[in-house]
C-alpha cells in the first residue's frame, strides 16, 4: 500500500488588533485555528505561530514559514482583519498563497446566538485582502466553504497536495542517456527554460559510466534480480540466460547511478545506446522495474515526459510512461503502447506478467532486450503531457478517461492497453493536439485532472483539461 505523503503548510491566522480589548476573543480564535489544523492532520503538517494582528507579527510568521520551507501559505481570516497588515508580507514572499475562506458557523438561523456575527465575520476580511492583492498584482488562490464539509475538505487536501508536488518538482533531477531522438521536435527542450519554469535539472549519464557499472555489477545482486523476475513474472522459454543477465546487469547499473546522483528519473534513446556500442542491450527491463519503484522515465531521450511521470507519481503514488499508438474508432478508444517500457504495478491482476525477449528490429545490440509484456488493470485514469509551446512557455495537457478491460493482443509482445477518454474520441484527439499535447504521456489511476491543474497554477505554467 502506498503511504500518503503530507504537505507542510504555514497557517497565517489573522485578527483585528482592536479585538484585543475583548480578552476572550483571541483564545477562542486559537481554539478555532487548532480545530482547523485537526481537520487537516490526515494530509498536512501545519505550522501555526499563533494569531497575527499586526504587520510585524505577520512578517515574522511568514519569515518562519520561509525558513521552514513550507509547501503552502494558508491565510485564514479568523475575524475581520485589515488587509494592510498582511499585504506587504504576502506580496514579498515566493510561497504559494491560499486564502481559506471559512468560519465556525455552518448556518445562520433565528436561533443563532447574539455573538454569531462577532465570531463569524472573516469573510469581509477576505474581500478586503483579495482586493488589495489583486491591485498589487500578487498571485493567490481562494477556497470558500465550511471546514467540516467533505467537498471543502477534499478541495483543501488537493491544494495542499498540489503545492507539495509543485515544491517537490523545483528540485527534480532527470538523467539523460545519450541524446534526444533527432527530428522528434515535440519534446525538444531548452534546459534553461525547463529549470526556470518547472525546476527540473537535466544531468547527463555517460554511456561509458553505464557500461562500466554494468560490467562491474555484483554477481550475487544480479542473480537476486533475476530470481525476483522468475518469482514475479512468467518467463518465456525463448528468454536466454545471457540476454536476461545482460538486461539485469544494465538494470543494476542504472539504478546504482540514479541513487548515487540523487536522480528522480531518467530517459534513454535506444539508437544512442546502440550507436555507442559499449552497452550490451537496451534498458527496457530496467525502465519498467524502475517505474514500479517510483522513478520517472521517458523514451527516446524525452526528459519532459520523464519529469511528467515524476510529477504524476508524486500526485497519485505511482505512474506509467506511455504513448498513443492507434485509434480504435469502433471502441471510442486509443491503443496505448511504446517500445518495451511500462510500470508493472499497473498490470492486470487476473493475468501473469510475461518476461519476453524481443529484438524489436530497431537497434543493433549484442543481446536482444528483455522486456515485460502485460496489459493494464481496468479503471479510471488521468493522462498528462508536459510540453513547450510558443515563446518557450511550458504547458500541461490533461485528460481523464478509463483503461478498458482489454486483454493483451497475442501478436504484440510489448506492454499495451486501451485508453477510452471521457468524451468522444475525435473530440478528445483534436483538442489534445490543438492544445499542443506531445506524443509521450504520463498516466496514473484516479481522476486527478483538477489536481494537475492546481500544480500547474502553482508552478506558473498553463494547463488545459481537454476531456
Amino acid at each position: 500500500m502506498i503511504k500518503e505523503k503530507k504537505a507542510k503548510v504555514g497557517f497565517l491566522g489573522l485578527m483585528l488588533q482592536l479585538y484585543d480589548r475583548y480578552p476572550e476573543i483571541k483564545p477562542a480564535m486559537v481554539e478555532f485555528a487548532n480545530e482547523l489544523i485537526g481537520t487537516m492532520s490526515p494530509f498536512a503538517d501545519v505550522i501555526f505561530p499563533g494569531v497575527c494582528n499586526t504587520r510585524q507579527l505577520v512578517n515574522v510568521a511568514i519569515e518562519e514559514f520561509e525558513k521552514q520551507k513550507v509547501d503552502l501559505l494558508m491565510v485564514v481570516l479568523l475575524t475581520y482583519a485589515p488587509s494592510h497588515i498582511a499585504l506587504p508580507g504576502l506580496c514579498r514572499t515566493k510561497l504559494p498563497i491560499l486564502i481559506y475562506n471559512t468560519q465556525q458557523a455552518y448556518s445562520i438561523t433565528t436561533d443563532s446566538p447574539s455573538d454569531v456575527t462577532f465570531k463569524n465575520h472573516g469573510m469581509h476580511g477576505v474581500q478586503d485582502l483579495a482586493n488589495v492583492l489583486l491591485r498589487a498584482g500578487c498571485k493567490f488562490r481562494i477556497l470558500t466553504g465550511h471546514y467540516k464539509d467533505n467537498k471543502t475538505q477534499s478541495e483543501l487536501k488537493a491544494w495542499c497536495n498540489s503545492a507539495r508536488v509543485a515544491n517537490f518538482m523545483r528540485n527534480v533531477r532527470i538523467g539523460l542517456m545519450g541524446y534526444p531522438m533527432e527530428q522528434m521536435g515535440d519534446f525538444a527542450i531548452d534546459e534553461t527554460t525547463f529549470l526556470s519554469q518547472i525546476g527540473v535539472e537535466v544531468q547527463r549519464i555517460p554511456m561509458k559510466l553505464v557500461a562500466e557499472r554494468a560490467n562491474e555489477a555484483p554477481s550475487n545482486e544480479v542473480a537476486e534480480q533475476m530470481n525476483y523476475d522468475h518469482r514475479n513474472f512468467k518467463v518465456d522459454p525463448n528468454v536466454t540466460e545471457e540476454a536476461h543477465s545482460a538486461s539485469s546487469r544494465l538494470e543494476w547499473a542504472i539504478r546504482s547511478i540514479l541513487k548515487e546522483r540523487n536522480m528522480h528519473g531518467f530517459s534513454a534513446h535506444f539508437m544512442a545506446v546502440a550507436e555507442d556500442g559499449r552497452i550490451e542491450t537496451l534498458p527496457f527491463l530496467a525502465s519498467s522495474k524502475l517505474l514500479a519503484e517510483g522513478y520517472g522515465y521517458g523514451g527516446e531521450g524525452d526528459v519532459t515526459s520523464s519529469a511528467a511521470v515524476v510529477m504524476m507519481s508524486e500526485l497519485a503514488g505511482s505512474a506509467n510512461f506511455t504513448e498513443m499508438f492507434t485509434m480504435d474508432f469502433g471502441g471510442n478508444s486509443v491503443l496505448m503502447s511504446h517500445m518495451g517500457e511500462a510500470n508493472p504495478n499497473f498490470a492486470r491482476k487476473d493475468m501473469p506478467i510475461r518476461l519476453v525477449m524481443d529484438d524489436l528490429g530497431i537497434a543493433d545490440v549484442k543481446y536482444p532486450p528483455v522486456l515485460l509484456r502485460f496489459s493494464l488493470e481496468p479503471g479510471d485514469v488521468t493522462l498528462a503531457s508536459l510540453t513547450t509551446l510558443a515563446e518557450g512557455k511550458m504547458k500541461l495537457i490533461v485528460a481523464e478517461g478509463k483503461v478498458l478491460d482489454f486483454p493483451p493482443i497475442p501478436a504484440i509482445s510489448k506492454p499495451h492497453f486501451k485508453f477510452a477518454p471521457n468524451c468522444e474520441l475525435g473530440t478528445f484527439l483534436t483538442k489534445f493536439s490543438m492544445e499542443g499535447g506531445s506524443h509521450h504521456q504520463a498516466l496514473v489511476y484516479g481522476s486527478i485532472a483538477d489536481s494537475v491543474k492546481k500544480v500547474a497554477d502553482i508552478l506558473g505554467i498553463d494547463c488545459a483539461i481537454v476531456c
